[in-house]
């Protein structure tokens, strides 16, 4: 349990079997070290020097062989606080470069503005990506309503009929960043959702659902040209950029949505 908490603050998991081994042992050699994490010699070096750096762990010389030692604890605040500066600068940096990006993306589609359209105009226009991880599937999200206006309509499907132990908890999270969109929101879901506690007690009220009794295509976000579909066992995210599909699936949607009940 403690690990996983320890990957969650930004450590890696063999990271955080020394480091919670460093803190049972104290001062160590690297054999004492290993026995007690079972992380292999051939690893444990790297890791360490990795925590190191991080500032989380320490080492002394004694008769030419080092000894290692974790920081106290409470120097987690620190490293958090490293990271939290790293982030910073690095949103700083983003923000300087990001128009004169944008500038080279907009010279080269106003180079290949010559009427006709070329294969690799289409090929942008028209393509998949693939995206993963909790990470991954949030940048999808910020993709899909880039550049949205206020009332423009967002479509989605969601096919779960309770709390998805996955699925739930992003979504949660992702409602303010929806909702700061101003969105005009339509969602479809199932009957069986409607009716579950978690729908009852966890989801904003604000949410605008209808509810079918029938199977849905699985979890989708319908919007302007492109469509995010998510599996969410394996955190796979593909988003479609395409007018035709796009259409299809708009189509579609609004003749469940008449159907469906509030």
């Amino acid at each position: 349990m403690m690990i996983s908490e320890l990957v969650e603050l930004g450590l890696t998991n063999g990271e955080a079997k020394v480091y919670l081994s460093l803190l049972k042992l104290g001062l160590s050699k690297v054999g004492s070290i290993v026995k007690d994490c079972r992380v292999s010699y051939s690893k444990v070096y790297d890791v360490l020097e990795r925590l190191i750096l991080k500032g989380l762990v320490s080492y002394v010389l004694i008769g030419n062989i080092k000894h290692f030692n974790a920081v106290e604890p409470y120097r987690l605040q620190d490293y958090i606080q490293k990271k939290e500066e790293q982030i910073k600068l690095q949103k700083d940096k983003a923000s300087k470069i990001i128009p004169d990006l944008v500038s080279i993306v907009n010279k080269r589609r106003e180079n290949k503005n010559s009427g006709l359209k070329s294969e690799a105009a289409v090929i942008e226009k028209n393509h998949a990506e693939i995206f993963k991880g909790d990470q991954g599937l949030r940048t999808a999200y910020e993709i899909l309503l880039s550049d949205s206006r206020k009332g423009e309509v967002l479509r989605y499907f969601y096919p779960y009929g309770d709390y998805h132990n996955i699925a739930s908890p992003f979504y949660l999270r992702l409602y303010r960043f929806q909702k700061s969109k101003n969105l005009t929101e339509r969602g479809i879901s199932t009957v069986a959702f409607k009716k579950s506690r978690h729908y009852q007690e966890d989801v904003p009220k604000d949410v605008n659902l209808k509810f079918v009794n029938f199977p849905l295509p699985g979890t989708m976000d319908i919007f302007r040209d492109k469509i995010l579909m998510i599996e969410w066992k394996n955190k796979i995210g593909v988003l479609i950029s395409s007018d035709e599909m796009a259409n299809h699936f708009k189509n579609y949607f609004d003749s469940i949505w008449l159907l469906a009940i509030p």
